[in-house]
């Protein structure tokens, strides 16, 4: 689900994406508007302020290896290989967002309070590992066991998309090189004390655990930082693994009809509200109100003017510096009716075929425009193949109602973060 007020790190998303993978791309290569938001929220995370190169270095080389495997599986059985993949993407963001929450509660803990912290720092490392990597490796491992055709039923994910972790000790077995980077900041026995209240927090931010078959050890709270960090980094490699096989092989697997059009989730009014503002605001309008019904939604837009094109700046911050870039900013007209279809297009996923649409836009000013009124049937059985002017005013006829004749709105556009120079790290506000 798109999502509004994203850090300004997500514009350096694409451009750092295509740098460093841009020699795994395929020619059929295309990036969704899903792969693009994951895209993002990966990138957000991995460049965050007080990232070291290391950090991004060991993400990349991770990404790689991932990626080669779900490659290696898909030349021997690409069907099998998209099917797992494709079953269980749509769990991947929910679970990236857990453990993000996860991490914000880590970070809320006063930095004096350490036995908070240790309490955290474990529940946070339990989120992603029972939450986040049981999906994001399932694909991977599943096309491991392709590729090498191992019968084994470990290399099959369960019925809800999960594999156990445990199947990447079995992968040691099967690698021509000692190295398995899915196993980095993996530690089942810091999991399983946790999971099952082996711990014991003691003084001088120490944790004592111990687990059936293991332990008691004693770790400082730094060293359990450290594994969630080494975790969360490699998590987020793995994940961006399953987005460039998304960007190489979505046009293919659309193509030759190997999957059915699967429904989005049920929205919740704010979730809903959050899609629309999301996909309205990157097209040229103001959310003003969207109200949903049994029946289908009703949405109210207002566009946007022109505004200047201008340079904006954009300062990233690391521990010994500042970077300075600078992002070039424009403004394009575009037709209203242009770009509702491209709205209609990325909602109709999450509504019924039958379910109505009526779309009321109001003028920059607030006065009312315009207004559009289909249904998702019709929309879909239209099978437009692109949203330009020509395509789109030889199927007008085909709404209910359509007043909103050549009426137009601003699109804002930025390119790509050209690099000035650094500069001395800014000052430590505490």
């Amino acid at each position: 689900m798109p999502q509004t007020r994203r850090s300004p790190i997500t514009r350096f998303a694409l451009p750092k994406f295509h740098e460093s993978f841009h020699g795994l791309l395929s020619v059929q290569a295309f990036i969704t508007p899903f792969s693009r938001l994951l895209l993002e929220t990966i990138y957000e995370r991995i460049m965050w302020f007080g990232r070291t190169k290391h950090d991004y270095h060991v993400f990349e080389k991770t990404a790689r290896v991932a990626y080669h495997f779900l490659e290696d599986g898909g030349k021997a059985d690409p069907k099998a290989v998209a099917k797992q993949f494709y079953a269980v993407i749509n769990k991947v963001i929910p679970a990236l967002n857990d453990s993000c929450r996860a991490q914000i509660e880590v970070d809320q803990i006063p930095k004096d309070d350490a036995d908070g912290q240790i309490e955290k720092y474990l529940n946070y490392y339990k989120v992603m590992y029972e939450g986040l990597l049981p999906f994001v490796c399932a694909p991977i491992i599943h096309a491991f066991g392709i590729a090498k055709n191992i019968q084994d039923k470990a290399f099959t994910p369960s019925i809800n998309g999960k594999i156990n972790l445990n199947t990447i000790i079995t992968m040691n077995e099967r690698l021509v090189y000692s190295e398995n980077r899915l196993a980095i900041g993996l530690n089942s026995h810091v999991r399983n004390a946790y999971a099952h209240n082996n711990y014991r927090i003691l003084d001088d931010a120490k944790v004592k655990i111990w687990d059936r078959n293991w332990g008691p050890e004693i770790w400082q709270l730094d060293q359990l930082i450290q594994l969630c960090d080494q975790l969360w980094v490699n998590a987020l490699g793995i994940t961006c693994a399953l987005v460039l096989y998304d960007i190489n092989n979505n046009w293919t697997v659309r193509a030759r009809g190997w999957l059915s059009p699967t429904k989005a989730p049920y929205l919740r009014r704010q979730e809903l509200h959050a899609a629309v503002e999301a996909i309205a605001g990157e097209l040229g309008f103001y959310l003003e109100k969207v109200k949903a019904s049994s029946n289908g939604v009703s949405i109210t837009l207002s566009t946007k003017p022109r505004g200047i094109d201008q340079e904006g700046k954009l300062y990233m911050g690391y521990k010994s510096h500042t970077e300075l870039f600078m992002i070039p900013v424009w403004y394009e007209e575009k037709r209203v009716i242009d770009q509702l279809m491209m709205i209609l297009h990325q909602l109709t996923p999450y509504f019924e075929a039958q379910n109505e649409v009526s779309i009321n836009v109001l003028s920059c000013e607030g006065t009312s425009l315009s207004s559009l009124i289909t249904d998702f049937s019709t929309f879909i059985d239209l099978q437009l193949e692109d949203t330009k002017p020509e395509t789109v005013e030889a199927i007008r006829q085909a709404f209910k109602t359509d007043t909103l004749g050549d009426c137009v709105t601003f699109v804002e556009k930025e390119g790509t973060p050209r690099f000035v120079g650094r500069g001395p790290a800014k000052p430590d506000d505490s």
